[in-house]
């Protein structure tokens, strides 16, 4: 078949039904009977509307009555006007493809909307796509690495809703072209009516908000507890009732806090700070809630850089980039201590493909997201920095302000999702000084592009 849409029986659990769509590039299904014939077909979001409304998920799908009955012969398919009138249907309940029966029922062929289209030279709507991508549920989405990944997302056919409280303003979003797949919210994470409403006709989730850094939770720690903790909970929670079965999760690698070693997922864990702390509570509570059907990913993030619409300066590259730029000099504390780095553009990529990729593969997993050629020590990302930018002078200062220092392992991440990092801590150095040179940046002091001083003033 030139589409292999997922075809199961009618004796079929809710729950396998929906195991089985997820596991395919499709959002539906056909539905077959014990002989094999098709006796119609069924949405992912019908099936999870059900369990909402009181299903337990070991009922059969044979027990309800199929929402979607479009169907094709061999013969109706040659015929314009019942094939138009088919494509009509579908576009109307948003299906995107149908199955064209033998004269036993028997499912021989499928077509899309738009081969059907191209077939009989039919106007149909631009949006319906042959290959229906899914809805994305961001939340954070306004932030330094949720902009970014929300505009990728919508530039791969995804249609994304961003739930943010834009503590950090706005305009990041903003800068978003026009696109008719993306949706906004303003909400907190920790307004239980409002995450469960985001989750409606939502395929994945991918929660980013939290009270980011050591500093921002040093000054704010009960909300630091609120969000990370105790509202990250909840909303894993919902997407386990509303069987919302792809759920990505950042958390960080400053979960190993000290190691002397290169640290992959299975090394201890030895947090310094509070943030640390909420983030390895939170990966213990959603890793207990996963199963055959829940099956949420951890992503241990590395420490990010480059260029974003949220910019930040908090964060060790971007604030050396800065600091050549506004006074010609780089300030180290410190030095030996080591640090995993990742370019904000190749941490967007990384969830991508981990919301494209089979959940057998990366569901229930932790994940160390980065790169080994990436783990570098602060004195050698001043190096680097200074040489690109034209010999800044570097000083420094022995004390160390910052007690981790870890390098991690990211073989696991290379192995299953092939990620190879495109990013390079020169380029992103040069393109942030460009960007203030220019004065796309014009006052990088701002408290807006620091996380800790909770501040939406914009420029």
């Amino acid at each position: 078949m030139k589409y292999p849409v997922v075809c199961v029986e009618s004796g079929t659990s809710i729950q396998r039904a929906i195991q089985s769509i997820e596991r395919s590039p499709f959002d539906a299904a056909f539905v077959l009977d014990e002989t094999g014939s098709y006796l119609g077909g069924v949405t992912i979001m019908d099936l999870r509307r059900l369990l909402i409304s009181g299903g337990q998920g070991k009922e059969k799908i044979g027990e309800y009555p199929l929402k979607h009955e479009f169907k094709l012969t061999e013969q109706s398919i040659k015929n314009r006007e019942e094939s138009g009138r088919v494509v009509s249907d579908m576009e109307l309940y948003g299906v995107h493809f149908v199955p064209v029966l033998t004269p036993e029922g028997k499912v021989k062929d499928v077509f899309s909307i738009e081969d059907l289209s191209r077939m009989h030279g039919l106007s149909t709507n631009n949006a319906i796509s042959t290959k229906p991508a899914g809805r994305v549920l961001v939340v954070g989405g306004a932030g330094f690495l949720g902009c970014v990944l929300a505009e990728r997302l919508l530039q791969r056919g995804f249609s994304v809703r961003i739930l943010d409280s834009f503590i950090y303003g706005r305009r990041a979003i903003d800068s978003i072209p026009g696109n008719a797949g993306l949706e906004v919210v303003e909400g907190d994470l920790r307004n239980i009516h409002t995450c469960v409403k985001s989750l409606e006709d939502i395929d994945a989730v991918v929660l980013l908000a939290a009270i980011v850094g050591d500093p921002a939770s040093k000054i704010r720690p009960t909300e630091t507890i609120e969000t990370n903790v105790l509202a990250t909970q909840a909303l894993a929670s919902a997407c386990k009732l509303h069987h919302i079965n792809r759920f990505l999760y950042a958390s960080t690698c400053s979960v190993y806090g000290i190691g002397a070693e290169e640290l992959d997922e299975q090394a201890a864990l030895n947090p310094v700070s509070l943030y640390a702390r909420t983030k390895i509570e939170s990966e213990k509570i959603i890793l207990g809630m996963g199963d055959d059907y829940f099956s949420p990913t951890i992503l241990r993030m590395g420490t990010l850089y480059g260029y974003s619409p949220r910019m930040r300066f908090d964060l060790v590259v971007n604030t050396m980039s800065m600091k050549s730029f506004t006074e010609g000099e780089i300030q180290v504390f410190g030095g030996k201590q080591w640090r995993p780095l990742l370019g904000v553009e190749d941490a967007a990529d990384v969830y991508i493909r981990c919301i494209e990729a089979d959940l057998r593969e990366v569901g229930n997993q932790v994940f160390n997201v980065g790169s080994d050629i990436q783990n570098y020590q602060i004195d050698e990302v001043a190096k680097i920095i200074a040489g690109t930018l034209g010999d800044i002078p570097i000083s420094r200062d022995d004390s160390n302000l910052d007690a981790r220092d870890y390098r991690v392992s990211f073989d696991k991440l290379t192995k299953i999702l092939q990620f190879i990092p495109k990013q390079r801590i020169d380029t992103a150095a040069r393109e942030i000084f460009d960007k203030l040179n220019s004065g796309a940046i014009q006052n990088p002091e701002q408290k807006i592009y620091y996380n800790h001083y909770f501040d939406s003033a914009e420029e």
